[in-house]
C-alpha cells in the first residue's frame, strides 16, 4: 500500500480489489447517467450548462436524468469512441460511489433563488 510492498490474503485483496473500486463506478453513473450532484459542477452556471448539454445531446426540451441515451460517445486523441450503455453498467460491481464533495463549492448562498423550490446542499457541507 502507498507503493510499499505489503501482503493480504486472497480474501481480502480480492475484496478490495473487486468490490472498492467507487471512483470507477462514479465515473461510470456520470457517464450513463450524468448524475446530479457531481464533482464537476462547482457552480449554478456550470449546473445550467450541465443541464444544457443534457438536454441537446438528448434532444429534448425537458431532461429525465435517469434515462441514458443508447450510445455514449466519447473523445480521446481526437477520435469519437462510441460504447453502449448497457455495455458500461455490466462492469459495475457492487454499490460503492464517491459523495459529490466539491459539487457547488464555489456558491456563498445556496439558497434557492425565486425560480427554484430547493435548497442544492447545506452550507455546512463545505466547512
Amino acid at each position: 500500500m502507498d507503493g510499499s510492498q505489503w501482503k493480504a490474503g486472497k480474501f481480502s485483496i480480492s475484496l478490495r480489489l473487486s468490490l472498492w473500486t467507487e471512483e470507477s463506478h462514479t465515473r461510470i453513473y456520470h457517464d450513463v447517467f450524468s448524475c446530479i450532484p457531481n464533482d464537476t459542477i462547482h457552480s449554478r452556471y456550470a449546473l445550467r450548462q450541465s443541464i444544457n448539454h443534457w438536454k441537446q445531446k438528448l434532444g429534448h426540451t425537458t431532461i429525465d436524468l435517469g434515462v441514458a441515451p443508447e450510445k455514449l460517445e466519447f473523445h480521446e486523441n481526437g477520435e469519437v469512441i462510441t460504447i453502449d450503455a448497457e455495455t458500461k453498467l455490466k462492469s459495475v460491481r457492487g454499490q460503492l460511489v464517491s459523495f459529490p464533495l466539491e459539487f457547488m463549492r464555489q456558491e456563498d448562498d445556496l439558497r434557492p433563488m425565486f425560480n427554484e423550490g430547493e435548497f442544492y446542499t447545506s452550507s455546512q457541507v463545505f466547512h
